[in-house]
C-alpha cells in the first residue's frame, strides 16, 4: 500500500512499544493498540471542537462500534507511529479510520470506529449543534482531498 501516510491528513502522537505492552508471544498486546488508536485520535477530535469547554458544557462522544484489522506485530522498542481519517458523518455520528504505521511506514493495523454524540445530562445520542457540524464537515472535505483510501472499509453510516 503505496502511500498510504497521504491517504491519513491527520498525524496522531508516536510511541515506543515498551515490554508491559507486550503480551506472552513477545508482541504488542491488543488492548494497546485499540488503546492507541483511541488515545491519538483525541487531538483530532479536540480540532473539532469535542474539547473540554465542550465536555464541561455537557457534551461527549461515545464509541458504538470498532473494527480492528491486525496486518502486521509490533515488538518491543519498535515506534508506532499513528495517522487518522474523519470518513463520514450525519446529525449523530462520526465515522472515522486510524492507522498504525511501523519505522518502515508499513501498514501494521487499521480501525475503524462510529462515535455518537452524546448529550451527557441524559446519556443519549443527541444532534451535533451547527458549529460542530461546520467544523466537523471542514475537516472532511480536507481529508477527502487526500484520495481514496486503497482498502475496504468495513463500517459505515446510514443516510436518511
Amino acid at each position: 500500500m503505496t502511500n498510504i501516510k497521504n491517504k491519513f491528513p491527520f498525524e496522531g502522537s508516536e510511541k515506543v512499544v515498551t515490554e508491559d505492552m507486550c503480551d506472552m508471544n513477545g508482541h504488542m498486546n491488543v488492548a494497546y493498540y485499540l488503546r492507541s488508536f483511541d488515545i491519538y485520535s483525541r487531538p483530532l477530535f479536540e480540532e473539532i471542537g469535542f474539547n473540554q469547554d465542550y465536555f464541561k458544557a455537557g457534551f461527549s462522544t461515545f464509541a458504538l462500534e470498532d473494527s480492528i484489522r491486525y496486518l502486521k506485530e509490533f515488538i518491543q522498542d519498535e515506534t508506532i507511529y499513528s495517522r487518522f481519517r474523519i470518513i463520514d458523518s450525519n446529525h449523530k455520528l462520526i465515522h472515522f479510520v486510524g492507522i498504525l504505521l511501523n519505522e518502515n511506514n508499513e501498514l501494521a493495523a487499521i480501525s475503524e470506529t462510529i462515535v455518537a454524540h452524546v448529550d451527557m445530562n441524559i446519556r443519549k445520542t443527541i444532534d451535533m449543534p451547527e458549529n460542530i457540524l461546520k467544523s466537523l464537515n471542514q475537516v472532511i472535505g480536507k481529508h477527502d482531498e487526500a484520495g481514496e483510501l486503497n482498502f475496504d472499509l468495513r463500517l459505515g453510516l446510514k443516510h436518511k
